[in-house]
C-alpha cells in the first residue's frame, strides 16, 4: 500500500514539530509549510491525503487553503487546530467539510491520537484505490496491445488493398469480367475493414486520452476526404446518395492542415456516415470548404430535414465516454459526436451544428 501523504500548515509551533516527527517516524510522507501561500503552491503540485492546519490569526487565509484543497482533490481529509487562546471556531469553518476540529490546549499525544484516527479511516479507501489503479493499468495495457494489433492488421490490409487496386486496373494483365468484378468486390471489403480498424484504434487511443498521436502536415482533400469517400463508395451507391465534393474543384494543388491522419479520417468518416444514415436514400451530401483567418471551415451538409430544436442539445452530450444507458453504443464503432468534438479541440479545431434552409450542416474547423 502506498504511503499516505500529509501536508501541515503551521507557524513552527512545538506541537506541530512533535506531530511531524511522529508521522515521519511512522513512515508517512510529511510536507510542512509555514504560510497559506506556500500551502496553496504545494496543493497545486501534489495530491495530499490529509491536510492538518492551524487556524492562524488570519482565519480567512486558512479557510481559503482548505477550500482550495477540497476543490483540487475532494478526497483530501482535513483537520483544523485552533489558535492559542481560541475558544471557538468561526462559523465559516463549520460550513466546510472538515473531518476533525481540535481546540487548544492540546498535548502532542492527544493531537497524534486524533490524527491517527483520521489516517486509520483512510486505509480501506486507499486499498480500494490501489486496486482500481492496478486494474486500470492492466486494462490500458490490454487496450494498447489491441491497438498495436489492429495497427499491424491495418498495415497488411493497406498493402493488400494496393495490390488489389493494381490488379483491377490491369497492371498484371487483363482480367475476365467475372474475375474483375470479384476483385473489385474484395477490394471494397478490404477498404471497409481498413476503416473499421482505424475507428477501433481511434476509440482506444482516445479512451486513454492520447489524442495527440502523430500530428503531421496533411493534404485535407487527398489524404482525408478522398480516401474516406472512396472507402464508403459502396454504401453511398447502395443508398443512391449524391456526393458533391467541392474541394475537388479548388484550384490550389493542396489544402494543408496539421493533425493526426488517424483521428481526422475518423472524424470525417463519422460525419459522412451520419449524413448517409440521417439523410436517407437519395439525399445529397455536400462537402465544402471556407478559409477564415488562420482556420479552414470544412462543412459536411445533407439535404435531410432539420433536427428538432429540442434534440440539438443532445448532439454533444457532456460525457466524453458513453454511459450504460447510451443506446448508441451498439450501433457500430462510430466515435460519437462528443468524442469527435473533443478530438478536434485537442487538435486545435472545433465542431458545431448549423441549420440551413435545405438541410443540416456540421462545421469542422481546422488550423492551416
Amino acid at each position: 500500500m502506498a504511503t499516505c501523504e500529509i501536508l501541515m500548515l503551521d507557524d513552527g509551533s512545538s506541537l506541530f514539530r512533535s506531530l511531524a516527527w511522529v508521522m515521519d517516524y511512522k513512515g508517512y510522507g510529511v510536507a510542512t509549510v509555514s504560510t497559506p501561500e506556500e500551502a496553496l503552491e504545494s496543493l497545486v503540485t501534489k495530491n495530499y491525503d490529509l491536510l492538518v492546519t492551524r487556524l492562524t490569526m488570519d482565519p480567512e487565509s486558512t479557510l481559503d487553503v482548505i477550500k482550495r484543497a477540497q476543490k483540487l482533490n475532494p478526497e483530501t481529509r482535513t483537520i483544523v487546530v485552533g489558535g492559542d487562546g481560541q475558544v471557538v471556531f468561526p462559523l465559516e469553518a463549520y460550513r466546510l467539510k472538515i473531518d476533525d476540529y481540535i481546540l487548544q490546549p492540546c498535548t502532542p499525544a492527544g493531537l497524534w491520537r486524533r490524527v491517527a484516527n483520521c489516517l486509520g479511516s483512510l486505509e480501506p479507501r486507499r486499498r480500494e484505490s490501489d486496486s482500481q489503479v492496478r486494474l486500470a493499468a492492466i486494462n490500458e495495457q490490454v487496450l494498447n496491445k489491441l491497438a498495436i494489433m489492429f495497427h499491424d492488421i491495418r498495415s497488411s490490409m493497406v498493402s493488400t488493398s494496393a495490390a488489389l487496386k493494381l490488379l483491377s486496373r490491369g497492371a498484371h494483365g487483363e482480367l475476365d469480367e467475372p474475375v474483375a468484378l470479384k476483385v473489385r468486390e474484395v477490394y471494397s471489403r478490404v477498404k471497409k475493414l481498413i476503416g473499421v480498424s482505424e475507428e477501433f484504434m481511434a476509440q482506444v487511443l482516445s479512451g486513454n486520452n492520447d489524442v495527440t498521436l502523430g500530428s503531421e502536415l496533411l493534404d485535407l482533400n487527398q489524404e482525408i476526404v478522398d480516401p474516406v469517400l472512396d472507402e464508403l463508395f459502396e454504401e453511398i451507391q447502395d443508398h443512391g446518395i449524391t456526393i458533391d465534393n467541392r474541394l475537388a474543384s479548388r484550384c490550389t494543388a493542396a489544402i494543408p492542415v496539421r493533425g493526426s491522419k488517424l483521428y481526422l479520417k475518423s472524424v470525417f468518416r463519422n460525419l459522412v456516415s451520419n449524413g448517409i444514415k440521417h439523410g436517407g436514400d437519395g439525399c445529397t451530401i455536400v462537402i465544402d470548404l471556407e478559409e477564415r483567418d488562420a482556420q479552414y471551415h470544412l462543412k459536411v451538409s445533407n439535404s435531410s430535414s432539420l433536427r428538432p430544436e429540442k434534440n440539438r442539445s443532445m448532439l454533444f452530450p457532456s460525457s466524453r465516454h458513453p454511459g450504460k444507458g447510451d443506446k448508441t453504443r451498439g450501433q457500430g464503432l462510430g466515435l460519437g459526436l462528443r468524442l469527435v468534438k473533443d478530438i478536434l479541440k485537442d487538435q486545435g479545431g472545433d465542431l458545431w451544428y448549423e441549420t440551413k434552409y435545405s438541410g443540416s450542416d456540421y462545421v469542422i474547423t481546422l488550423p492551416h
